[in-house]
C-alpha cells in the first residue's frame, strides 16, 4: 500500500526556535505515515540526551510507545544519546523496541587533529546493554521499514566527500587504528503518492547529495524534500555550489535544514531554494502529502 501522508516533528536539534522546548546538538525526528491501512511511527535518530527527549516528547504529546522502529542515522552521541529513554519507555509496557542500524554502529569513534583529540563521540551505551532491551537489525543494506519508507543501508560515494571527514578515526576489531569513512552514516526515504520522495538525514557525513542520489536511484523517484542535518559547515565555496546545483538536478524542492548544516550553507541554500528552504528546530512540524 503507497503511503499518501507524512506527519514529521522534530523532537530535538541545535535550536529551539521560538518554542519553550530544549534543544541541544543533535537530531531527533518522529515520523507518522498514513496509508490506506492507517499509520505507522518511526523514531529517526534520538537526539543526545535522554532528558531531552523525554521532556520534548511529553511537551509534545508524542506517545514513543507508539514506534514501530528506531532509526538510527550513524553511531555519534549526538544522534544516539537518547535511546536509554525510548527503552525505558518500551520496558514500562512490558516490550522492546526495534533499532535498525549499520553494523558499524558499536564501533569506537575517535576525533584527531592538531586541535582536538575526542575518544568519546560514539554510541555512549555498551552493545550488551543495547542487546538486552531492545531488538537489534543490524544491516548494510536497504530495508523496507513500512510500505514504500526505506532504511537506506550503505550510500554510494557517487561524490568524494572524505576531505570532510579526515578528524575522524576508528578502531578495527584487531586493534587498528584507521581513518573512518563513516559508513555507517545513512538516511530514509519515504515515497509519498503524489509528491515524490521526502529524504530524511541525521548528519549528512556520507554527503547529503550522496544521500540523496542513492535515495533517487533506489526508488527510481525524484526527491521532493530533504530533511535534516547537511554537514556543509566545512565545505568551501565551490562545493557548497556544487552541492546545492546536483540537489536541484535531482529534483529536490525543498530543504529542511537545522543541525550540522552551517550558517553559511544556509544562507546560500535560503538564495538557492527561496520559499523552498525552510530552517527546522526542536518542535517543528510539517506535513507531507499531494
Amino acid at each position: 500500500m503507497s503511503i499518501y501522508r507524512v506527519d514529521l516533528v522534530i523532537l530535538n536539534d541545535d535550536y529551539s526556535g521560538f518554542t519553550r522546548l530544549l534543544s541541544s546538538h543533535g537530531l531527533s525526528i518522529y515520523l507518522r505515515m498514513y496509508s490506506d491501512n492507517g499509520y505507522e511511527d518511526v523514531l529517526f535518530d534520538v537526539g543526545p540526551s535522554n532528558y531531552i527527549l523525554k521532556h520534548n516528547s511529553m511537551k509534545l504529546s508524542i506517545d514513543l510507545s507508539s514506534v514501530k522502529a528506531v532509526i538510527l542515522s550513524h553511531r555519534h552521541y549526538d544522534h544516539t544519546g537518547g535511546l536509554k529513554y525510548v527503552m525505558k519507555v518500551f520496558r514500562e509496557l512490558g516490550g522492546r523496541p526495534t533499532i535498525i542500524a549499520h553494523p558499524w554502529i558499536f564501533k569506537p569513534s575517535i576525533v584527531l587533529s592538531h586541535s582536538k583529540q575526542e575518544f568519546d563521540k560514539g554510541l555512549p551505551y555498551s552493545e550488551e546493554f543495547i542487546r538486552a532491551n531492545a531488538n537489534l537489525i543490524l544491516t548494510r543494506n536497504p530495508l523496507r521499514i513500512a510500505n514504500s519508507a526505506f532504511y537506506l543501508g550503505e550510500i554510494g560515494r557517487y561524490v568524494d566527500v572524505s576531505k570532510y571527514k579526515s578528524e575522524f578515526h576508528t578502531v578495527l576489531d584487531d586493534g587498528e587504528l584507521v581513518p573512518d569513512e563513516l559508513p555507517d552514516d545513512t538516511g530514509l526515504a519515504i515515497d509519498v503518492e503524489g509528491l515524490g520522495l521526502v529524504v530524511v538525514a541525521g548528519c549528512s557525513h556520507s554527503g547529503i547529495v550522496n544521500i540523496v542520489r542513492h535515495a533517487s536511484e533506489l526508488l527510481k523517484e525524484n526527491v521532493y524534500a530533504v530533511v535534516g542535518g547537511f554537514h556543509m559547515m566545512k565545505y568551501d565555496d565551490e562545493d557548497l555550489r556544487d552541492s546545492i546545483n546536483a540537489l536541484k538536478e535531482l529534483g529536490v524542492g525543498k530543504v529542511y535544514t537545522g543541525h550540522c548544516t552551517g550558517l553559511k550553507a544556509e544562507k546560500l541554500l535560503s538564495d538557492a531554494f527561496n520559499e523552498g528552504f525552510i530552517k527546522i528546530h526542536s518542535g517543528f512540524r510539517a506535513i507531507f502529502k499531494a
